[in-house]
């Protein structure tokens, strides 16, 4: 017997782009629950620890609706696969690499890091992820603007559904 699955939204986009607060937002909007991949800290989707998701996902057996946000969500196909939506949150560097920096108690390791790795492995796993999303949203807009964008997008409620859905822009 197969073991019903709640639908799932993956949310990807550079680390500091507003993901977490545009889950949580969404989240509120559609009664689901939120799963983190705590992907923040690779330089690539191979630190990910997908047998940790698959755990914190069977705790969710109940949930109606699943969001899991990170870095990576859409660079690693198990996830990618699974996802019934996906959405990428475009965020310009610079405005992530601030946000990132603005949230530690000393910048430079962040900076640091950006130099070092962030740039290349941006360009390399994370990026091309705003080509497989189906949903590219705007992440200098407010995350309850954003959410209810995503609601709107999954729910069928979307003002152009005419348009395919790797086409829609917020």
């Amino acid at each position: 017997m197969m073991r019903a699955v709640a639908p799932v939204l993956a949310i990807a986009g550079p680390a500091g782009a507003g993901k977490t607060s545009i889950a949580t937002a969404t989240a509120g909007l559609l009664a689901a629950a939120v799963v983190g991949l705590d992907d923040g800290g690779c330089a690539d989707q191979h630190g990910v620890d997908l047998p940790a998701l698959q755990d914190r996902l069977d705790d969710l057996d109940d949930a109606g609706f699943v969001i899991i946000e990170g870095v990576f969500a859409l660079a690693l196909p198990p996830i990618r696969w699974a996802a019934r939506y996906t959405v990428y949150v475009d965020t310009p560097l610079d405005i992530s690499l601030a946000r990132r920096a603005l949230h530690q108690p000393d910048p430079r390791p962040v900076l640091r890091g950006y130099l070092e790795h962030g740039r290349d492995g941006h360009a390399r796993f994370v990026a091309p992820g705003r080509q497989l999303a189906d949903l590219v949203v705007d992440g200098t807009r407010s995350p309850d603007a954003v959410a209810d964008q995503i609601r709107d997008f999954v729910t069928g409620a979307s003002p152009d559904s005419s348009r395919s859905p790797r086409s829609v822009r917020g």
